[in-house]
């Protein structure tokens, strides 16, 4: 089966390049702050009278996968709504692309700064962004026009 042109293929892939980048942020900020997660964790559970013992290890490192998970997921829905947009948009130049992936950008590195309250990660979520663009226009080809030779999608017609 042939690929067809899609941006918004094209924008899930280059969003997969940014989820890998800020998964690996979120690990490393989570892996940074493991003590007072685990002192926060204690000091809850024994609020309740409930002794975690060795779970709160097991609960921390859960807590580490299913945010690398969340930040990949993340990246790859945004990535693919910027490509879709672009697409709505009809337009030949990658400067909307540009311009969406920088909002996106900026608003992701304060999140990130607001919540590891650090300078340093908020620049680096921040940074993590930069690779879509060029990502997005090295898979990206214009030229391929509105080939249609993939599966088909919900309201096209069969003369295609």
């Amino acid at each position: 089966m042939v690929e067809r042109f899609d941006p918004g293929r094209t924008g899930v892939r280059a969003g997969r390049v940014v989820g890998v980048l800020t998964a690996l942020l979120a690990v490393a900020s989570l892996v940074q702050s493991r003590g007072s997660y685990q002192q926060a964790v204690e000091t809850i559970a024994a609020l309740f009278g409930v002794d975690l013992g060795l779970s709160v290890t097991a609960l921390f490192w859960a807590n580490v996968t299913l945010a690398a998970i969340a930040r990949y997921t993340l990246c790859y829905v945004v990535g693919s709504l910027v490509g879709v947009a672009y697409d709505w948009l009809d337009d030949d130049s990658l400067v909307p692309v540009a311009a969406m992936v920088a909002v996106v950008a900026v608003v992701d590195g304060a999140l990130a700064g607001l919540d590891t309250l650090s300078p340093l990660y908020a620049t680096a979520y921040f940074l993590a962004w930069l690779p879509y663009l060029p990502v997005f226009a090295w898979l990206w080809d214009p030229d391929a026009g509105d080939d249609r030779s993939g599966p088909r999608r919900l309201g096209e017609s069969r003369d295609r």
